[in-house]
C-alpha cells in the first residue's frame, strides 16, 4: 500500500484518512498518521510473548511472516496510537482520492468530464437522479409526497458577437465547436529570429523521441516549423538550428525532482558555441520536473528563451501544420512580437486614455501539501499599445490567504 507510491510523493500524505480493513482481524479504521517507526522498531509489552516487536507480535500470535518489515507501521488508533503492518492493510474500496492527482491521471479525468452539455444533461436526468435516490416514488422521499422532476430548469441566455480581430493578413477561422484555425494566418506584428537552437531531451521513452541529431525524420520536423514560421510574419535567420542532444540520468527516489537531469541540461546547453536567442526543447514526456526545472534554469540562471514542446506531437503527421501554427504563436510572442489584435472599433474605448489591463491571482497549496507550504500571489499587466505583452511578478506569502501582501 505504501511501498509503490507515486514517484517524488509522500506516503504521510497518501494514507492519511484512507479506510481500511486489516485482514488479520477484518476490523475497518481510519488511518491516522504514517509512524516514524517501522515492524522492526517498534516494541511494545505484552501478557503473552513479554516484551516483542510488531514483526515478532504477529509472527507469534497470528502466525503472519510479514514480508517488509522494513516499511512505516500506519496509525490507525483515537486518542491513543495503534500501530498496524501496512502490508496485511486493505484499503476499501469506493474512496475519492483527496490528494493532488498525477498528470497522467488528471488528463484521463479531464477526457472523461469533457462532454457536451447534452450527454451530461442525459446523465443527470435518466441514471443521475436513479443513483441518487431521486426517481418518481423511491422512498423515502414517496412516504412524504416529495418527488423530484426530470425537466432542467431553464435559463434565458444570448450569443454575443465575436469582436473583430485582425492580423497582418488572411483571417482566423472559427468552427462550430470555437476551435480556431490559424494556418495562412500572418501575425500582426511579426518577430526576428536570429540563430536558434533544438535541444533533444533523451528520457528512455524510444517511442516517442527522436533517436538523435541525425534522426532522418528530425531535420524535415525542424524545416516544417521554421516554413510555418516565416509564412505566419516571423522573420527567420536561413541557416538551420544547432541540434544538441541530452541524455537524463535515470530516475531516482533519491532524487524526486530530477535536479541530476536538470544539471544534465545545464551542462548540454552551456556547451553550446554562440548563445542562441531560442531554444526549442522537444521534451521525452510529460514530466513535470523536468519542464519546470528547464523553465527555472533558463529563465533565472542562463537567460535563455525557451519554447517547450512533446516530440510525440511535433512528429504526429496529422493536424501537424496546426501544431506548428499554435507553437508558432508562442514563439513570435516569447520574442515580443503581436499575434492579433482587436480591430479599431473594438479597441476604441480601450484608447480613449492611457489604460493598464492588470490580472491578479492567488495560488493556494493543494491537498497534501506539507503543513505552512506558502501560497504564491502572481500579477500581470499589460506594457504596450496593443495589450500583448504581459510581463509577471510572482511572490510567495502567508499560506492559505486570499490577500496581496
Amino acid at each position: 500500500m505504501v511501498n509503490n507510491f507515486s514517484f517524488g510523493a509522500r506516503a504521510s500524505a497518501f494514507v492519511k484518512g484512507v479506510r481500511i480493513v486489516a485482514r488479520h482481524l477484518g476490523y475497518k479504521k481510519t488511518v491516522k498518521s504514517l509512524a516514524s517507526v517501522n515492524a522492526r522498531q517498534y516494541s511494545f509489552d505484552t501478557d503473552e510473548f513479554g516484551k516483542v516487536n510488531v514483526e515478532q507480535y504477529f509472527k507469534r500470535k497470528y502466525n503472519i511472516k510479514l514480508e517488509h518489515p522494513e516499511i512505516p507501521l500506519i496509525n490507525v488508533g483515537g486518542t491513543k496510537a495503534t500501530y498496524l503492518p501496512a502490508e496485511i492493510c486493505d484499503i476499501l474500496p469506493g474512496q475519492a482520492f483527496r490528494g493532488k492527482l498525477t498528470d497522467e491521471h488528471t488528463a484521463t479525468m479531464i477526457t472523461y468530464a469533457a462532454k457536451p452539455p447534452n450527454v451530461n444533461a442525459a446523465a443527470i436526468v435518466n441514471r443521475g437522479l436513479n443513483e441518487l435516490g431521486f426517481r418518481q416514488g423511491a422512498a423515502p422521499l414517496g412516504s412524504f409526497g416529495i418527488s423530484i422532476g426530470t425537466d432542467m430548469a431553464v435559463v434565458p441566455g444570448r450569443i454575443l458577437p465575436r469582436p473583430g480581430i485582425e492580423y497582418a493578413s488572411g483571417q482566423s477561422s472559427v468552427d462550430e465547436k470555437a476551435s480556431w484555425n490559424l494556418r495562412n494566418v500572418r501575425f500582426a506584428k511579426g518577430a526576428s529570429l536570429g540563430n536558434w537552437a533544438v535541444l533533444l531531451i533523451k528520457d528512455g521513452n524510444d517511442r516517442d523521441e527522436f533517436d538523435g541529431p541525425s534522426d532522418p525524420q528530425l531535420l524535415p520536423t525542424i524545416r516544417g516549423f521554421a516554413d510555418m514560421c516565416g509564412k505566419s510574419g516571423i522573420r527567420m535567420e536561413r541557416a538551420p538550428p544547432v541540434v544538441a542532444e541530452c541524455r537524463l540520468p535515470r530516475k531516482d527516489r533519491t532524487d524526486p525532482t530530477r535536479s541530476q537531469s536538470i544539471d544534465a541540461i545545464r551542462t548540454t546547453l552551456r556547451s553550446l558555441k554562440v548563445k542562441p536567442q531560442l531554444v526549442l526543447v522537444l521534451l521525452s514526456n510529460g514530466d513535470k520536473h523536468i519542464y519546470s526545472g528547464i523553465k527555472h534554469l533558463c529563465d533565472s540562471y542562463l537567460d535563455l528563451a525557451t519554447i517547450c514542446v512533446h516530440s510525440a506531437k511535433i512528429r504526429k503527421e496529422k493536424g501537424q501544420l496546426q501544431y506548428f501554427a499554435n507553437v508558432a504563436l508562442k514563439v513570435n510572442m516569447k520574442l515580443g512580437g503581436v499575434n492579433h489584435a482587436l480591430d479599431q472599433n473594438n479597441m476604441k474605448w480601450l484608447k480613449e486614455m492611457p489604460t493598464m489591463l492588470v490580472g491578479m491571482d492567488v495560488t493556494h497549496p493543494g491537498p497534501g501539501s506539507a503543513k505552512g507550504t506558502p501560497s504564491i500571489a502572481a500579477v500581470v499587466a499589460s506594457i504596450d499599445l496593443s495589450f500583448s505583452q504581459y510581463p509577471a511578478s510572482m511572490e510567495i506569502q502567508e499560506s492559505k490567504k486570499e490577500v496581496f501582501i
